[in-house]
């Protein structure tokens, strides 16, 4: 009888029997990969345990919301509306409040690596749950405001409108449940994209009467501005999504034998652009802050420069095609420097975008590049026997 063996390398053999169980492990085809797992996780456990974890609060809310229904003595419930209660208000405010605290709780449970230090799984989880939960309550508004139009004037009565209460959270809370399952890397920098350009918009969109692009970009944070707590708040949020991105990063690398003191000194520098980016939506440009938000935008901007220039000695592995594109992001900065500062062709509004973008997306583009070198310390060659 033929028998068929799979030639792995020892370092390779030494990692999967941390995962074997009783030296068996489970091997199964997914999106075109070969995955390895212990025989005892079972792939559809994310699965389920999503649609278990949303079954109680999905009927916790059906009953709330049929209870006040029947308490506002109306005949028929609005499906949208702000004339009383409907369907839509309550849909947004169960689904927003159930679905914070359960993010958490899963997280928690499922999700959180808990050898961290307590301050950094406080930090961690409730950056998380905000964020993932401020997102779905933005789509909601989107949704309902969608159906509001299309559906003008809709009515239910008491029990068909708890139920569609029901429905909907049950939608929105398995989503959450399910992005608390599934926290990796590409997730998060997904998460700081949608959050930090979402924020950015919205605070540019409400203050397009008051003219802000001839003032300065940072005036969406001042007093003056409509509204410029959602400028700040976005900024704050986005620093601390970026210090839980490189948490991950970081103890994904710190596993590699890659991992050295040069990429310490990238963790510190990452850190310090995280904490300038809070800074800057801390300390407002306005009255004593001034100061404080000039100091630490150019700062960001500073550290990128610093790390750019000595990106060859901090990761000599460093792809060419990578290594290229950051001195052109260098080269675009300095030029945008020289044409604000040097023969003021550029306002200082369209500087600070410039200066900003730039700098946003190398940060992130660097972290998949290093991403993409952890991957590439844990590939092995392996060959198919057959005897």
């Amino acid at each position: 009888m033929t028998k068929n063996y799979l030639e792995i390398p020892e370092e390779l053999y030494n990692k999967l029997s941390d995962y074997a169980e009783n030296d068996q492990l489970s091997i199964r085809l997914e999106n075109q990969q070969i995955l390895l797992e212990n025989p005892k996780i079972n792939h559809t456990n994310k699965q389920n345990l999503a649609l278990h974890y949303f079954i109680v609060p999905s009927l916790a809310s059906g009953i709330i919301a049929l209870l006040i229904f029947l308490s506002t003595n109306h005949p028929q419930i609005a499906f949208t509306g702000s004339r009383h209660l409907s369907v839509a208000s309550l849909s947004i405010i169960l689904s927003t409040l159930f679905g914070f605290f359960g993010f958490i709780w899963t997280y928690l449970r499922k999700s959180c690596d808990l050898s961290k230090s307590k301050f950094n799984i406080f930090r961690e989880t409730l950056t998380l749950s905000v964020a993932y939960t401020s997102i779905s309550f933005a789509v909601q508004i989107i949704f309902w405001y969608i159906i509001g139009k299309t559906f003008s004037g809709v009515t239910f009565d008491p029990f068909t409108a708890g139920f569609l209460v029901l429905v909907f959270v049950g939608i929105i809370f398995y989503f959450l449940i399910s992005a608390a399952l599934s926290i990796t890397l590409p997730n998060l920098i997904l998460l700081l994209f949608t959050t930090f350009i979402g924020g950015i918009l919205v605070s540019m969109a409400t203050n397009n009467q008051k003219d802000w692009w001839q003032h300065n970009f940072s005036f969406l944070g001042t007093g003056e501005a409509t509204q410029h707590w959602q400028f700040n708040i976005t900024l704050i949020f986005s620093a601390l999504i970026l210090l839980t991105i490189t948490d991950f990063l970081f103890a994904e690398f710190s596993k590699s034998s890659l991992y050295n003191y040069k990429f310490k000194i990238i963790r510190v520098f990452y850190i310090l652009i995280a904490l300038l980016i809070a800074f800057v939506g801390i300390f407002p440009a306005q009255s004593w802050t001034m100061p404080i938000h000039n100091n630490s935008a150019f700062g960001l901007v500073a550290v990128v420069l610093i790390m750019i220039i000595f990106l060859k000695w901090l990761v000599p592995t460093i792809s060419k095609e990578f290594l290229a594109l950051s001195w052109t992001a260098l080269i675009a900065l300095t030029l945008s420097a020289v044409a604000f500062m040097g023969i003021h062709y550029l306002s200082l509004t369209v500087f600070e975008i410039i200066a900003f973008a730039i700098a946003f997306t190398w940060l992130v583009m660097f972290i998949n590049s290093l991403r993409g070198i952890i991957q590439e310390g844990n590939e092995w060659q392996v060959k198919l026997l057959q005897k």
